[in-house]
């Protein structure tokens, strides 16, 4: 037994005395640019990421390109960066070939180090065609993730009607419940994209509003995180518009009753405001639509909207937006 210890406390001792491995997680640093890169003949490569090395001594450093459209690698790079060396640019180039104009392919960057530093990072690239000299050229972007981001229905939003409601971008529909069968409307996230669609159904005195985000189910590039239903009768019944203070009785697919539940008003401000986590590239070969309310189309049917509301006493209903024009 005292043998046995003896040699126990010989490898305690041992380990001891062995260098400090230094910390991985800090190893190096990967960053992609934030800016649009263009592609041309005359510019075929452009830079796309920057390489630091954090640690006092070298990092051999791995970077794949994976085609998420073809699912496999189109380029594996190796680097050694040096301990105190500046940081390193690395250029990207047209990793692929499309063949129409406006065409998609997303991409991932995968930086790993044998020390166990792991970094993805995505991005997409566009096919484009001069529309005068047509001439083919590449736009790349970082395929960009907006962590639990608000969803609302296309309409005004409150801040621009009553700027001392509310700070935030929250938008509201006027809807006409009196109206038979489904109304469509487009769900807005982030003040800037179009991810889906909401639908009111009108059967007689019954109502039911789903809704649904597109390439939900099909990416794990879409994910919900909450959602919340409610109607005001009008705007002058609009004293928070935080879901956490109002108690709604309302919820999406469970149909309820304009006379028991509205008191027989059906001309309302619906208010929807979910939350979703999502990439501006949801699927390989597409991108959530860009929403621009100050569209022609956008400001007719925002107009029209204004216009089904009650006149509201000392304030203005204008046909304006906030943020992301």
């Amino acid at each position: 037994m005292k043998k046995i210890l003896s040699l126990l406390f010989a490898a305690v001792l041992l380990v001891g005395l062995l260098p400090a491995m230094p910390a991985m997680a800090a190893e190096i640093s990967a960053t992609q640019t934030d800016q649009e890169v263009t592609y041309t003949t005359d510019f075929p490569e452009q830079p796309v990421l920057t390489l630091t090395n954090l640690s006092a001594y070298d990092v051999a450093v791995t970077v794949e390109v994976y085609d998420e459209v073809a699912r496999g690698n189109v380029q594996t790079l190796h680097f050694t960066l040096l301990a105190g060396d500046a940081p390193l640019v690395v250029n990207g180039y047209v990793y692929k070939n499309l063949t129409h104009n406006g065409q998609v392919n997303t991409y991932r960057y995968r930086i790993t180090t044998p020390g166990g530093f792991k970094a993805t990072l995505y991005f997409a690239q566009t096919m484009h065609v001069h529309p005068e000299t047509k001439a083919i050229y590449y736009t790349q972007v970082h395929n960009g993730y907006y962590p639990r981001n608000t969803v609302s229905s296309f309409g005004p939003q409150f801040r621009v009607i009553d700027p001392k409601l509310t700070k935030q971008w929250y938008m509201f529909t006027p809807i006409d419940l009196s109206q038979q069968g489904r109304q469509v409307f487009t769900l807005v996230a982030s003040n800037m994209y179009e991810v889906g669609e909401v639908y009111v159904d009108v059967y007689g005195d019954m109502v039911s509003v789903t809704y649904r985000y597109f390439y939900d189910g099909e990416t794990d590039k879409v994910k919900r995180v909450d959602e919340f239903l409610h109607f005001f009768p009008d705007f002058n019944a609009v004293t928070d518009v935080e879901p956490g203070n109002i108690k709604s009785p309302f919820a999406f697919g469970q149909p309820f009753s304009i006379s028991g539940q509205l008191g027989g008003d059906t001309n309302v401000l619906m208010f929807v405001r979910n939350r979703l986590s999502y990439y501006r590239y949801p699927m390989p070969t597409v991108q959530f639509a860009r929403n621009y309310p100050k569209s022609d189309a956008r400001m007719d049917e925002r107009g029209r909207m204004l216009g089904m509301m009650d006149p509201v006493p000392g304030l203005d209903l204008a046909n304006d937006h906030n943020y992301a024009n």
